[in-house]
């Protein structure tokens, strides 16, 4: 912790370097209103400000009061009392109840934030798109059918059971 240069009294937050020929010559430790005095100026925040988060949720005012949308508008989320005014100021809401609550409103700033209002999920995409999902059983299905065989002391069984888990790790075809 260092002191301001030129008051000595506050804690110093900004650092004003002097620059020759690309090599610091000396520096000064300064605090906000010094720093103001001395013409420089402090760190811009980040672009991405309540001003941006204000102009994406400023939709859901126009939106409640937009007339003819056959619904009236929504006063408060009946889950948690949530009104969109507080979500506007929050920037999230209170509870699951919400999202139905605030639907109409949800929807326009969804497609503006993803691009999208629907969830695709995660699963990657195969150059097969009519290929059925696999039939086998699942990877924590092997696994505790063979923590039986072992536990059962079956251990051929088990030795099948470990190499037909190894190959669905792999991503290989389990069919024996």
């Amino acid at each position: 912790m260092q002191y301001c240069t030129a008051c000595q009294k506050a804690i110093a937050t900004i650092v004003v370097m002097d620059l020759t020929e690309g090599s610091v010559t000396g520096s000064q430790h300064v605090c906000a209103a010094c720093a103001e005095q001395l013409g420089v100026a402090p760190p811009k925040p980040p672009k991405f400000s309540t001003e941006v988060l204000e102009d994406l949720l400023g939709g859901l005012q126009e939106t409640a009061a937009r007339p003819g949308t056959g619904q009236p508008p929504v006063e408060c989320c009946p889950g948690c009392g949530m009104t969109p005014s507080d979500f506007r100021q929050k920037g999230r809401l209170g509870c699951p109840r919400c999202y139905e609550a605030f639907r109409a409103d949800l929807m326009p700033l969804l497609q503006r934030i993803h691009e999208s209002q629907t969830h695709n999920g995660r699963l990657p995409s195969t150059s097969d798109d009519t290929a059925e999902p696999c039939a086998g059983p699942s990877l924590s299905d092997l696994r505790q059918q063979l923590e039986d065989a072992v536990r059962g002391e079956r251990y051929e069984e088990a030795a099948r059971l470990r190499d037909e888990l190894r190959r669905a790790e792999r991503g290989e075809s389990t069919d024996v």
